[in-house]
């Protein structure tokens, strides 16, 4: 398992490095890792772009649903709703995040609020097993990366506490 979020961390900081999003996504079946991808999301043209969104159409009409749902989807930090739903729609049954929604909640400007997934997603008939915080102190690192500059945590997380300060205080 962590072999395979260690290869999600390096597909994040080489798209952080490249001046996207730092999030990086791969599929594996039977210890296979039958695809990757990386963020390339375009918030100015308007491009989605997320990592999981990228690898779900990558996979989309390749592979066969038993293998989607025998496989597991690795990302370096917890999908958002969109591409959970992207994920969902595969039939792929476990994700497995290094990131978890709350930790990355630290570089938002919102405080995490929690929601069960799962739960959602088992009202619409779909089964998901989340799984988060794999090496989640290293992966945390990964985001230094974001936007092609590197910037260490502390300061990024100091600066979305600042926000987040003055979003109280307004």
């Amino acid at each position: 398992m962590e072999r395979y979020i260690r290869r999600c961390y390096e597909l994040a900081v080489q798209a952080g490095r490249k001046g996207y999003d730092t999030f990086g996504a791969i599929l594996v079946h039977d210890g296979v890792i039958l695809e990757e991808a990386e963020n390339t999301a375009d918030y100015e043209r308007g491009i989605f772009g997320h990592a999981e969104f990228n690898l779900v159409h990558q996979c989309a009409n390749k592979y066969s649903d038993q293998v989607l749902r025998e496989s597991v989807l690795y990302t370096s930090c917890a999908p958002c709703e969109r591409c959970l739903a992207a994920i969902a729609s595969l039939g792929v049954g476990t994700v497995v995040c290094g990131v978890s929604y709350r930790a990355f909640c630290q570089l938002l400007p919102f405080d995490y609020t929690p929601l069960n997934r799962e739960g959602l997603l088992a009202q619409l008939g779909l089964r998901m097993r989340i799984v988060e915080s794999v090496l989640e102190d290293e992966g945390m690192h990964v985001f230094e990366w974001w936007g092609g500059e590197y910037r260490p945590l502390h300061e990024l997380i100091a600066e979305m506490d600042a926000v987040k300060a003055g979003a109280k205080g307004s």
